[in-house]
């Protein structure tokens, strides 16, 4: 998965390979297609759904027809268990990935033969997100009484399937995006805009699918795992068009969005009811992994390969770079005091932090590289830690880059290289340098998708390996 050849081939060796050794676990334990066979499972015609508050099982010869919908970063390898586990009994499908990566995911994981796969736009959505929007709404209204719908929804589902309501342009929508997503603004507050511009968002599909069974299963890429912000097609909508205004003001994006989207929410009626409250009596929702998965998992790797785990956060917000320097006082302080925690440590915290964008940025980089970076220029070159930040879907912002794993050597490299990384933070021109100096982690798709994970080792003075 990771480029290690390169990875290992300078500063501090011993923290940066057991940094890799964590997050490698982690992902593991995150696997989407291992989730839906552990815990969907088909006895003759039964189907069975286990692993939530209760079991819940289907018979399926009294289905006539199962049609199956989905998007997201993690839906093609949710779609590969499916069509495993249902093969033939699969009437029709179609799922939406991300823009770039079918070709690797057929390569890691094979093709699929009854689900139908189109690629879209992530994280600004376009044309071809609008019509993997007009094929799911097109699929959703051919079920009937008498059918199954598996819906399957990972984060990035938002972006990659679009169907604006009337009088929103899909060049509006696009507006809206760019805006929020250099906003700073959490991944919840986007997703309250975009629904109150959406025909299937916050619930409004289930009108669509109406009056067939449906079973949502969801990858959570959502801090607190709120089921909500996970099966955004299929859970009722707890937010109001007035919410999302208070939203753009308070990014001041107001003025900002285009006029029909003003028009749009102004209009909408804005008491404490939600716009669309959707019958749930034939709707299961289920989440198939966890964002705390990635963290338990990463803290019993870092306990078997001898370290002492402590799990800072799995809630990790704020301004990447600045969040970077924060957890890097912490690994600093155990080195100083053993507090909170003796070293050899290591320091996990998962969750999503943001960059915002005050000015055109001159380059390209992520959330999770400006974290690395900025965690580094704390440290000295001989300061026995390894900051590693990655992106659990394999592309951190809107880059190919996963994320970064940096040391106290990375600012003498890239001193070497004639960069500036604090210049190159300030314009957000951070994935050039990190490649530069041999920095950028480089996983591709991994076919998961539950946040950001920071994993930071901090190894006795005196004990460290460097190169």
């Amino acid at each position: 998965m990771f480029d290690r050849d390169l990875l290992l081939s300078h500063g501090f060796v011993q923290g940066r390979r057991l940094a890799l050794d964590i997050a490698e676990a982690a992902l593991e334990a995150v696997d989407p297609r291992r989730a839906v066979l552990e815990q969907l499972t088909l006895d003759g015609c039964l189907l069975s759904l286990a692993g939530g508050p209760e079991d819940v099982v289907y018979d399926l010869d009294e289905f006539e027809r199962v049609f199956v919908l989905g998007a997201g970063k993690a839906t093609y390898s949710q779609a590969v268990a499916v069509e495993e586990l249902l093969g033939e009994r699969i009437t029709d499908g179609f799922i939406s990935v991300k823009k770039g990566e079918l070709t690797p995911l057929i390569e890691a994981l094979g093709s699929l033969s009854r689900i139908r796969v189109a690629e879209s736009a992530h994280p600004v959505p376009d044309e071809t997100s609008y019509a993997a929007g007009l094929a799911v709404i097109s699929l959703a209204e051919q079920a009937g009484p008498r059918d199954l719908v598996l819906c399957l929804m990972s984060g990035g589902v938002s972006a990659q399937v679009i169907a604006p309501v009337s009088g929103v342009s899909v060049e509006d929508k696009a507006v809206v995006n760019h805006l929020l997503v250099r906003s700073g603004a959490e991944v919840t507050d986007i997703m309250t805009v975009r629904r109150h511009l959406s025909q299937i968002k916050g619930g409004r599909l289930l009108q669509r699918l109406r009056p067939a069974t449906v079973l949502a299963l969801t990858v959570s890429d959502e801090k607190t795992d709120s089921m909500e912000w996970n099966t955004d097609w299929t859970s009722p909508d707890s937010t109001t068009a007035a919410d999302a205004v208070a939203i753009l003001h308070r990014f001041e994006l107001w003025g900002r969005v285009p006029g029909p989207v003003r028009a749009t929410l102004e209009r909408t009626p804005s008491g404490d009811a939600p716009r669309c409250a959707p019958d749930m009596a034939r709707v299961h929702n289920h989440m198939l992994v966890r964002t705390r998965t990635l963290a338990e998992a990463a803290v019993r790797r870092a306990a078997e390969l001898g370290l002492s785990p402590l799990l800072l956060t799995t809630l990790l917000s704020g301004e990447s770079r600045e969040v970077g320097r924060a957890l890097v006082s912490v690994a600093r302080e155990t080195l100083s005091s053993g507090s909170p925690v003796g070293v050899p440590c290591a320091l996990v915290a998962t969750g999503e932090t943001a960059v915002r964008l005050r000015s055109e940025p001159l380059g390209e980089g992520g959330a999770n590289q400006e974290l690395a970076l900025g965690a580094c220029l704390d440290l000295t070159p001989h300061a026995p830690v390894a900051v590693l930040a990655l992106d659990s879907d394999g592309t951190d912002g809107p880059t190919y880059i996963a994320g970064a794993l940096t040391d106290g050597t990375t600012p003498v490299r890239a001193k070497s290289v004639g960069a500036d990384l604090v210049h190159a933070l300030d314009v957000h021109d951070v994935s050039r340098v990190l490649r530069e100096v041999g920095d950028a982690v480089i996983t591709g798709p991994t076919g998961t998708n539950v946040n950001d994970i920071v994993v930071i080792v901090v190894a006795p003075l005196g004990t460290i390996l460097f190169t």
